[in-house]
Formats: structure tokens, C-alpha cells, sequence
């Protein structure tokens, strides 16, 4: 007997010996595509062939990302604390999060002569390839260094994505296929998070975060699939860094938007770099309560992104803000009162809440009050400012310690902040998005119709 038939003797054998299971095997398979087809139903409808590809390509690159995201920077500022981190650095290391936001505007200068796509390949490539370095690393001052360029570079291309969501998505779905895409990384985040936990107490970073990093990778060259017709920058668009600025002269009502928007942000912040002091210095968690907890907040940050998407579709993203900031009031609430691990679950399940909100509404907003053809301007603009919010109010949070200043004075100065910017926000006239049902819904053959309507 030959080589050739043997092999088909043993195919055949296998065949009928485990008919059973492979008919299983394949029954599993198409029962998960059937659930996965409607769940997309449910959360996005039907969409045209084009549109539902990139929204697939993004969501393979979103769990790609979600696992990098869970095992690589929720530690970190433990991991900092845990390495001898004074205060004052965890503050340098929160600011420094915010550097490639203020450096947004730059980008502009780059996309006038490069494609948007290369732009964000090259520096979310680099970014996410940093976290190798970390197997060498133990003093916290060289962690907050390669963390700071890590930020600078994931953040700095941030108004090139904000324009490839404008144009792969229209503006009457963009909110349930975003948090679809993001529901998606958020459930790789809630199974990778409890066994990052789990990993950094028996591995340590040292070898969990190069094995994030390749994650990280392969997000961005699955990004890199999505089909985009960029077009050429509008003219408007490529004018110097300076023009950037008459944005806010001549929209009042954006200008209003990043008031507001500053004293939200700056009412999170605030308490920000003192959430690490009490959970490591007043409550001791350990790496595996974090990931529980986190296991929590990711739950919670999942649910958001399905309740926010229909909102950003129906009210945009302005009002998802102003109920972000009535949200977040409880999370240094909770902060005050927390004596155990277990007293800190309401703040991470809000913060759940608030960050889908603050990723949806953020961009959205954004997208709704800015001129449709300046739309990188505005999220550069927009970018800068929260940037340099973000590397202050960390310091200012520092000095207000170092003043003799409580936490729990600290966490009341952050809740007075957001129930100001809940005002602001309040005052702001916004377009409302067309609704879908608008534009196209089923109807019966035959219906009877009042003449006078």
C-alpha cells in the first residue's frame, strides 16, 4: 500500500471514527456566527457591504487592542507606586499622558503632504512596540519615560483618526457601529484583565508587557486594512498652525464647548492622580483586587458603549457629556468614604460609565459642532486644549497635597468642578443628528393615510 492511499485510509477512518464530534464541532461553529450576526443585527441593523467591511476590519483591530490595553497600562501606576514612585512622579507620569494631545496640532503639518492612514500606521506602530522595552526596565524614572512617549505617540495622530471615522461612517449609524467596534474590545479587555491581574502577581511586567505589546502590534496592521477614500485636505484644512487658533475667535459656541470641557476635565483630573495614593497607601490592593475590580469597570465600560452609541445617534455627543459629568460625581465620592476594596466597586463600575461616554461623546462632540469640512482643525484644536489641561491639573493636584490640602478636600474641589461644567454644558445650542428613521424605515404595502396629513 502506498503512501497516498494510506493517508486516505486514516482520512476516512478519523472520518467515520469521530463523525459525531465533528458534526459537533461544526454545529458550535455555525451557532457562534449566527449569534454573532444578531448581535451586529441588534446593535447596528443592516449595513452596506462596504461600511459593515471596515466596521469588521476595525473590530478585529478593537479585540487585538483590547487585549494589549488590559495586560499593558491599567497597572502601570501601581506598578510605579510599587517601585519606589514618589507622589510628585505619578503626578509627572498623569501629565505626561496628555503631552500627545498637545502636540495634536502638529499632526496637521504632517497630513498636509502624507496620507492620514500613514501618519496614524507609523505612530501608533511605534507606540505600542515601546511596552518591549519594559522587560528591561525596574526604576520608575525610566518607566515614566517610556510611558510619556507611549502617550505622546498613541495620542499625536488622534484628529487623522477622528476624520477616518468621519468619513468611513455616515453621521446616522457612526454612533452604534462605534460601540460595536468598542463593545468588542471592551469584552477582550473584561477576559484579559482579571488573567493580566492574575499574570503581573506570579510573572510580573517584566514579561506580561513585551507579550501586550505584540497584541498591540497586530491591532495596528489590522487597522491598516480598513478602506478609506480620504480625498485631498480641503484648503481651509492646510493653512498654518496659526490659523488653527481663529477657530475659537470666530466660533463662540465651540469656544463655549472647551470651557465647559476644561472644567470637566479638570473636576476628573483633579482627583485623578490621588486614586493610586488610596488604593495603595490607604486600602493595600493588591494586583489581583485590581483586576476584579477592573474585571467590574470593563463590565460596566461594555454596557456604556451600548446605551451611549444609540444616545450620540438620537441626541449627539454634546448631551453624552453633560450626563458623563452628573455620572463621574460619584466616583471620588466614593473615594472618601472607601475603608475596604469592596467600597471602591460603585466608583470603577461608574467609571465604566463615564469612560465608553467620555470616548463616544469626546469624538462625536466634536464632529457635531465643528464646520463638516474642518473637521481635523477642530479635533486638533480640541486635542491641544485637553492636552494642556491634562499635564496641569495633575501638578496642581500634587501642589494642592503638598499644601497640607486632604484627599477628601481634594475629591469635594472635583465634584464642585463637574457640577459647574454640568451648567455649562447646559448652555450650549447643539444640531441635533438626523434620525435614521428620517431618511428610510419599513412601512406597510397598504396603510391607511388621514387626507389632511
Amino acid at each position: 500500500m502506498g503512501t497516498v492511499p494510506l493517508f486516505y485510509c486514516i482520512t476516512i477512518y478519523a472520518a467515520v471514527k469521530y463523525h459525531s464530534e465533528i458534526r459537533k464541532a461544526a454545529f458550535m461553529l455555525a451557532s457562534l456566527k449566527t449569534i454573532g450576526w444578531r448581535i451586529e443585527l441588534a446593535l447596528v441593523g443592516s449595513l452596506p457591504p462596504a461600511i459593515r467591511n471596515n466596521m469588521l476590519i476595525e473590530l478585529w483591530a478593537a479585540l487585538a487592542f483590547g487585549a494589549f490595553f488590559a495586560a499593558t497600562t491599567p497597572f502601570l501606576p501601581v506598578i510605579l507606586r510599587r517601585a519606589g514612585a514618589t507622589p510628585t512622579m505619578l503626578a509627572i507620569y498623569t501629565s505626561q499622558q496628555f503631552l500627545g494631545s498637545v502636540l495634536t496640532a502638529f499632526s496637521i503639518v504632517l497630513m498636509r503632504r502624507r496620507r492620514t492612514m500613514n501618519i496614524i500606521t507609523f505612530s501608533w506602530l511605534l507606540s505600542r512596540s515601546l511596552f518591549m522595552l519594559f522587560a528591561f526596565l525596574v526604576h520608575p524614572v525610566w518607566m515614566i519615560a517610556l510611558g510619556s512617549l507611549f502617550w505622546l505617540l498613541e495620542a499625536f495622530p488622534n484628529p487623522g483618526y477622528t476624520r477616518i471615522l468621519q468619513k468611513i461612517y455616515p453621521d446616522t449609524i457612526r454612533g452604534k457601529v462605534m460601540s460595536l467596534v468598542r463593545v468588542g474590545r471592551l469584552s477582550m479587555v473584561i477576559l484579559i484583565t482579571p488573567l493580566a491581574g492574575w499574570a503581573l502577581d506570579h510573572w510580573g511586567y517584566r514579561i506580561l508587557f513585551p507579550l501586550g505589546s505584540v497584541l498591540g502590534i497586530v491591532s495596528v496592521l489590522l487597522f491598516t486594512r480598513l478602506e478609506v477614500n480620504e480625498g485631498p485636505l480641503p484648503v481651509r484644512q492646510t493653512k498654518t498652525l496659526s490659523e488653527l487658533w481663529k477657530i475659537l475667535r470666530e466660533d463662540r459656541r465651540f469656544a463655549e464647548y472647551l470651557r465647559s470641557f476644561a472644567f470637566y476635565g479638570t473636576g476628573t483630573l483633579m482627583s485623578w492622580t490621588v486614586y493610586p495614593l488610596v488604593q495603595v497607601d490607604r486600602l493595600h490592593l493588591n494586583y489581583s483586587d485590581l483586576g476584579l475590580l477592573g474585571l467590574a469597570q470593563s463590565i460596566f465600560w461594555l454596557l456604556g458603549y451600548l446605551i451611549w452609541g444609540r444616545v450620540v445617534d438620537r441626541r449627539g455627543g454634546l448631551y453624552v457629556l453633560r450626563m458623563n459629568c452628573a455620572i463621574a460625581m460619584l466616583v471620588p465620592f466614593s473615594y472618601i468614604w472607601a475603608t475596604s476594596p469592596w467600597m471602591l466597586l460603585p466608583a470603577f463600575m461608574t467609571q465604566g460609565i463615564i469612560n465608553a461616554g467620555w470616548d463616544m461623546g469626546l469624538i462625536n462632540a466634536g464632529i457635531q459642532l465643528a464646520d463638516p469640512e474642518r473637521v481635523t482643525e477642530y479635533a486638533a484644536v480640541q486635542g491641544t486644549v485637553v492636552g494642556v489641561r491634562g499635564m496641569l491639573v495633575p501638578l496642581l493636584s500634587v501642589g494642592l497635597l503638598q499644601l497640607g490640602v486632604p484627599m477628601t478636600g481634594i475629591f469635594i474641589l472635583s465634584i464642585g468642578l463637574m457640577a459647574t461644567a454640568w451648567v455649562m454644558f447646559g448652555n450650549i445650542q447643539a444640531p441635533l443628528p438626523t434620525q435614521p428613521s428620517s431618511i428610510t424605515r419599513y412601512r406597510w404595502p397598504i396603510r391607511f393615510r388621514w387626507p389632511w396629513i
